[in-house]
């Protein structure tokens, strides 16, 4: 730690002498000056880490003196206390609100002296961190909120890609901060349609990175036309070779193919996948059947799927965790029911947003605390083939069925 500087400011030669010896003895630099002037024009060359000012002196007063120099300071605290043979309180008053902090009358006791320079100037340090904490943080937050923005445009790239939805998928996301853990992808080739919505481990940037390698492995895979099961293994292993322990994405894959009036589902942590009749009752309930992708080892993963008719204006209805999970100030969830009762309200023309409504009145207008995504898809109408290419069976036979 370099030696303290210190500036003593006194007309009186005798007493700058003895007080100078003085603090030199602590290990103190004292440099002197006789009159007010002098000594802003010394503060102006060095940077004293405290200063002891005399209040009568010629040319410039005390009083002067701290005033320009709490000015030529600005933000920068220096330490100034009076030595002054004054003992009014009024004069004391006077030169606290001139911008001194403290005073010792003369003639000076060498202990009080002493424990006010040891206080002042270990004060002056912790100030001096204080604000060298404080452009830390500064320059931290900049870089921090520049970083944050490159991340912000490489995701808002990744999702222009899903921006064009057809007319009968509709979708909503809400983050519950700047970026959104929860995402929802759309992709046709050929007579295939196909869906993601996936919900990544936690909420914010962490968690829009994570969803990165799953979008680009959907979107690859589905211009192919590849299988669903296939799809769903090729991100489960590369989301399980690059994310850290402990992070993982909660998704649903569906592939549709309208003219044959079949719907592919491989659920992966996903609580609510719905579908509903044309009079809008729920009649299936798409369940997770495996672990959330990035779990499992290749060799582990299950790539089966749950397969089922999807017949004119029929309606899947998905969502995240951050949607049946949202509760009331009472502890209550809004839950599955919460979204098929807004379902049966909205039904047909207004079924996303009669659910958002419906959750907004569940939490009273508060903000979400996690992310949310909601996903409607009314079933494409096409002409009807028969459903063999997919595997499709009417779901009254179907061991899935649970209307």
């Amino acid at each position: 730690m370099p030696q303290p500087k210190i500036l003593l400011v006194d007309d009186s030669a005798t007493n700058s002498l003895m007080v100078r010896t003085f603090v030199e003895d602590l290990g103190y630099r004292c440099d002197l000056a006789g009159n007010g002037r002098e000594a802003v024009a010394m503060c102006k060359e060095v940077g004293y880490d405290l200063i002891l000012m005399d209040i009568i002196m010629p040319v410039m007063n005390g009083l002067q003196a701290t005033m320009e120099l709490r000015t030529l300071f600005g933000e920068h605290w220096v330490p100034i206390i009076f030595l002054t043979g004054l003992s009014q309180q009024q004069d004391l008053i006077e030169g606290l609100k001139a911008g001194g902090d403290d005073y010792l009358t003369k003639p000076v006791s060498p202990d009080l002296l002493t424990a006010k320079i040891q206080v002042f100037l270990r004060i002056a340090q912790m100030q001096r961190q204080i604000n060298q904490d404080a452009v830390r943080l500064e320059r931290y937050f900049l870089d921090n909120e520049r970083e944050q923005s490159y991340a912000l445009e490489l995701i808002e790239r990744l999702n222009r890609q899903q921006l064009e939805l057809p007319s009968h998928v509709w979708r909503h996301l809400r983050p519950a901060s700047q970026f959104n853990g929860d995402l929802v992808c759309y992709a046709r080739a050929g007579d295939r349609e196909y869906l993601m919505l996936a919900d990544c481990t936690g909420h914010g940037l962490t968690a829009a990175i994570s969803a990165i390698p799953a979008v680009e492995c959907f979107y690859d895979l589905a211009q192919t036309q590849a299988a669903l099961g296939d799809i769903a293994a090729a991100i489960n292993d590369k989301l399980h070779r690059l994310l850290p322990f402990g992070r993982f994405v909660a998704g649903i894959l569906i592939a549709i193919d309208a003219a044959a009036q079949c719907v592919q589902v491989w659920n992966g942590g996903i609580p609510c996948a719905l579908m509903f009749d044309p009079q809008g009752r729920k009649i299936k309930q798409f369940r997770s059947e495996h672990p959330p992708l990035g779990i499992l080892a290749a060799r582990q993963f299950d790539r089966s799927l749950e397969t089922s008719m999807l017949k004119p204006e029929h309606a899947l209805v998905v969502c995240s965790d951050g949607i049946t999970e949202a509760q009331a100030d009472n502890g209550q969830m809004f839950g599955l029911d919460g979204v098929i009762k807004a379902v049966e309200t909205g039904w047909p023309g207004r079924i996303g947003n009669t659910v958002l409504q419906a959750l907004q009145r569940h939490r009273q207008n508060e903000a979400i605390l996690d992310d949310a995504s909601l996903l409607v898809v009314h079933a494409p109408s096409l002409k009807n083939k028969q459903g063999a290419d997919m595997g499709c069976v009417d779901p009254s036979r179907s061991r899935w069925h649970d209307a």
